[in-house]
């Protein structure tokens, strides 16, 4: 597939009904990560968290979108990598995952891991965003090979991508 912007246009239903900002109040702390909703937007700032309540101002604890996503099991991204440089590149593979996670989480830090399974010859991967579970497999498709198919669900916002030899 191409690289670029999903030009998609969304239909009212495929909006994310985790990201309604209408139930958070500004300030929010996610109690499970401790992200911080702060003008309309979600940041990993622990100064930010630690100074609300030195300071006693009232906040709110509510789960962020990413983390009511794990507790519900409701991944809107899946990588699955079927390719026999998975069993040598384990290591590798591994290390790729943390950095370019590491990397969009600055970005977006409501971007996460669900679920991540290795075995012998597959990765298997959710994720909170479809975009995560795209770039992932974009970097692993470059530093290893393979055939990247990337399918977008026309009922969901639910992204498959698969990396195959």
């Amino acid at each position: 597939m191409g690289r670029g912007k999903d030009t998609r246009k969304y239909d009212e239903k495929l909006k994310d009904p985790y990201m309604d900002k209408g139930i958070y109040k500004d300030p929010t702390v996610c109690p499970s990560c401790g992200l911080v909703f702060h003008q309309k937007r979600w940041v990993k700032d622990e100064k930010l968290a630690q100074e609300l309540s030195e300071r006693g101002i009232k906040f709110d604890l509510k789960d962020c979108p990413a983390c009511r996503k794990i507790k519900d099991n409701y991944p809107f991204g899946i990588l699955e990598v079927n390719a026999k440089y998975v069993k040598t590149k384990k290591e590798e593979i591994n290390n790729l995952i943390r950095n370019v996670v590491e990397l969009e989480q600055k970005r977006n830090p409501l971007e996460k891991i669900m679920k991540l399974n290795f075995d012998e010859e597959r990765i298997y991967i959710e994720t909170t965003t479809g975009h995560l579970s795209k770039k992932l497999g974009m970097k692993i498709k470059k530093a290893f090979g393979g055939n990247l198919k990337i399918n977008f669900s026309s009922d969901q916002r639910l992204v498959r991508v698969s990396l195959t030899d």
